[in-house]
């Protein structure tokens, strides 16, 4: 019995312990495209796709998913999927992003722990490709730290697809080269 007892204990312990995974980049701020990938590689993901965009800069973007849980951010928040883009031309970092079922008690608790930890941006001097408006997205609040531009967003009120939050770290030297990225017809390769 006593056997049993502890042979259940360590299984329950394991499992806690890989449901308790911590989303790597966060609160320390990743500093290697290839170390963070290799660190959201080792979560236990689903699955693992991989997108390149031809058009310049190109760019690489592997996305780590869940059918649930991929880790913790923050140790607090159940993130579901992972993105981690890098220039395709020497695999320089450029954004890393979290994806988490949308919730507004979840899309606060993500607020609090960025504002705990980073300097919050006034709306009205938020870049450019922030400002404007996308279908289905919107950015809640920015903030800054690192050399990243750090984004919450959310669905928007009434989007029929109404299933995350995000956050997405983009370095500050190349924004807008991830999940923001827009290639134009002809160019995209």
């Amino acid at each position: 019995m006593k056997r049993r007892v502890l042979l259940l204990s360590c299984c329950l312990i394991f499992s806690a312990a890989r449901a308790a995974s911590e989303c790597p980049g966060f609160p320390v701020l990743a500093a290697s495209g290839e170390a963070l990938l290799a660190q959201v590689r080792a979560l236990p993901p689903v699955g693992v796709d991989r997108e390149r965009q031809a058009c310049a800069p190109a760019t690489i973007i592997d996305f780590a998913y869940s059918g649930g849980t991929l880790c913790r951010f923050g140790g607090e928040v159940d993130a579901a999927t992972a993105a981690v883009t890098r220039l395709a031309d020497g695999g320089e970092l450029v954004e890393y992003l979290y994806l988490f079922p949308y919730a507004p008690a979840t899309h606060a608790r993500l607020l609090a722990l960025l504002a705990a930890r980073f300097n919050q941006v006034d709306k009205a001097a938020w870049p450019v490709f922030l400002q404007a408006a996308r279908p289905g997205k919107e950015t809640t609040a920015l903030f800054t730290g690192g050399g990243y531009y750090i984004s919450l967003g959310k669905p928007t009120e009434g989007d029929p697809v109404e299933w995350y939050s995000n956050v997405i770290f983009e370095k500050m030297d190349k924004p807008a080269l991830g999940v923001r990225k827009v290639c134009r017809e002809g160019r995209d390769g």
